[in-house]
């Protein structure tokens, strides 16, 4: 097996999840493991990646049958999170200004790539054209010198959901669920900076109701660096 690399091993340990000690060395496994996979990613080819000793067939029941919650482990991960920006802006005395940056984002498969679930094509503001991909709409916190990558909903087309039985929800929909799920302290003060295309009237009603501020431009979110740091 390769060595792990300490400081994800300490993250991992500071989330303090309620997992034995091997559930833990099948989360070492798979996290290594898909930071040192090349290209396109499996559970074999991760698993070949970080050189675990364990059969694959223990590492696909810890994720299919093994008691635990992605949820939970979620809202753990997003504590530690905050509660880092926090203390470093305590320790720094800086202001109290955090930045939600929301996103879509495609990722792109080769068009050989038929019988995986839910590929689309979708317009790519990268690429200037249509891709065939998965589609996120993502979010990025940023405070005090700090990024981290916050929360991702899937984007699947109308005539997907349909098929599948699902609520069907627009990129504005899902934007909309991160933003209202994020929880800012009262003091807190925060901006968030998004393309033009998500302030609708029922965004623009939901970031008032939460007290955040949009920065919306024309220009993806992601090249907004010089307006954070004015406010900062």
């Amino acid at each position: 097996m390769v060595s792990l690399y300490l400081p994800i091993v300490k993250f991992i340990l500071a989330l303090k999840l309620v997992f034995s000690k091997p559930q833990r060395g099948h989360l070492f496994t798979l996290v290594h493991g898909i930071i040192l996979c090349a290209g396109r990613k499996n559970v074999t080819q991760i698993q070949q990646a970080a050189r675990g000793n364990r059969h694959l067939s223990n590492v696909t029941n810890f994720l299919n049958h093994s008691p635990w919650c992605v949820n939970h482990m979620q809202r753990r991960r997003m504590d530690k999170v905050m509660n880092q920006i926090r203390g470093k802006q305590a320790k720094r005395r800086d202001k109290k200004l955090v930045f939600l940056i929301v996103d879509d984002t495609c990722c792109k498969k080769d068009k050989s790539r038929k019988k995986m679930e839910a590929l689309s094509f979708q317009y790519s503001h990268e690429a200037g054209k249509s891709v065939w991909c998965h589609c996120l709409v993502t979010a990025q916190v940023v405070a005090s010198g700090c990024s981290f990558a916050w929360n991702y909903r899937p984007y699947y087309k109308e005539a997907y959901c349909q098929a599948k039985r699902l609520p069907f929800k627009s990129k504005n929909d899902l934007a909309l669920e991160i933003i209202e799920a994020f929880s800012a302290q009262e003091d807190e003060r925060v901006y968030v900076p998004m393309d033009s295309w998500y302030t609708s009237r029922k965004d623009i009603n939901a970031f008032n109701c939460k007290g955040y501020h949009c920065r919306s431009k024309h220009q993806p979110p992601h090249s907004s660096g010089r307006d954070i740091a004015s406010l900062g």
